[in-house]
């Protein structure tokens, strides 16, 4: 599997890691350098799509070689694997929710920010059945749901995308197209809402991962001179309406929020066009092959090729944040430099945990591999 990892990949799914972090502290001054302020998308489409890229980068080979039943047999596990994690991080946060409450002024079990409508916990019972089939989900934690469900319909994704990518996409737009129309969703339990995440419609975004790998394998995605200034000029217009024309137009992204498909829950178009539109603009600027080799480079591809730990560390790191800032500004200490150094603070953290991963991983004295970037018209 690590001969078919592409660093560059790593390298910017750990930016939307990171970006995850600080996204989960509300009212984090470093919020306004992450993507959700500049696109009507954010980081959970970037991760999602690059997860749904290697996955194909890691188990479409065997597909294609015929081993489709050890490649489905290793997805699930893999989804297994992710079950046991959203089963342990979900135990962990209530602990941590809970400790706060009870030992602080602050309630941060009751918080919609914090742990957002973990009452149905408090009842042993109902809390254990709805953590157990995933159908109650606290708030900054119910991506990993999405994952193991993407996870476990991963096989038949690839079954379809190394026959012919566009089958695999007419599929999942069909999905798509037919969630949207209908409402459907999968239900939570015990309350009455649909999932944060609607599977039938992230699952779009995903299946566009897996597909962009299987043409990369083929042929690459080629570059378009025309077309990248399309998205880099749309994202450019995006980014103006997003952030109200940098101050000068107050009012600006609510105007066109009324307007536009732009919906988290359900993955609205604005949000797939604009992500698109900015991941092929950013693709072939360069900006993985600039950083290549160096400590910012090497920083997020261990972040990203440690995704699953970096997203459980991660979100117990943005929780104590969340307790950390609510104190603060209590009490009126609440600063930007303060944000920044918790950040910074956490992102040590991370960098040290993955440091340590990779050293048990590597041989004694073994030199240290060359950055694999994907080739400049390759469209990663």
């Amino acid at each position: 599997m690590q001969k078919d990892r592409i660093d560059s990949v790593d390298f910017w799914r750990g930016v939307a890691l990171a970006a995850i972090l600080v996204n989960h502290i509300p009212g984090n001054v470093l919020g306004a350098l992450t993507p959700r302020n500049f696109a009507f998308s954010d980081s959970a489409e970037m991760f999602v799509f690059l997860s749904g890229f290697s996955v194909y980068l890691a188990y479409g080979g065997r597909f294609a070689a015929g081993r489709a039943g050890e490649a489905t047999a290793a997805l699930l596990r893999r989804a297994g694997r992710l079950y046991g994690a959203h089963l342990a991080l979900s135990v962990a946060a209530l602990l941590f929710f809970g400790l706060v409450t009870f030992f602080t002024p602050y309630d941060m079990l009751m918080a919609e920010e914090g742990g957002g409508r973990i009452e149905p916990y408090l009842d042993t019972l109902t809390g254990l059945g709805g953590l157990l089939a995933m159908t109650h989900q606290l708030a900054f934690f119910n991506i990993l749901p999405l994952y193991v469900l993407l996870m476990a319909t991963a096989p038949l994704m690839l079954f379809l995308a190394v026959r012919d990518p566009r089958r695999l996409l007419l599929a999942s737009v069909a999905v798509y197209a037919a969630a949207r129309a209908t409402g459907v969703n999968l239900p939570t339990w015990p309350g009455h809402n649909g999932w944060y995440f609607n599977p039938f419609a992230w699952q779009l975004m995903f299946a566009s991962g897996v597909a962009c790998a299987a043409l990369w394998r083929e042929r690459g995605v080629p570059y378009s001179a025309p077309l990248h200034g399309l998205a880099a000029g749309v994202s450019i217009v995006v980014a103006v309406v997003v952030s109200n024309a940098f101050g000068f137009a107050p009012g600006l992204v609510d105007e066109a929020g009324r307007y536009l498909d732009w919906d988290k829950s359900q993955l609205g178009g604005a949000r797939i066009l604009s992500f698109l539109a900015l991941a092929y603009a950013a693709a072939f600027s360069g900006v993985a092959e600039w950083f290549a080799g160096g400590r910012v480079f090497d920083f997020f591809r261990r972040l990203g090729r440690h995704a699953l730990t970096t997203f459980c560390a991660g979100s117990l790191l943005s929780a104590v944040g969340q307790a950390l800032r609510l104190a603060l500004d209590v009490n009126g200490l609440a600063t930007p430099l303060a944000d920044a150094l918790f950040v910074g603070g956490a992102l040590l953290l991370l960098d040290a945990l993955t440091r340590r991963i990779e050293r048990a991983r590597t041989p004694a004295r073994s030199p240290a591999p060359r950055p694999r970037l994907a080739p400049a018209t390759s469209g990663v």
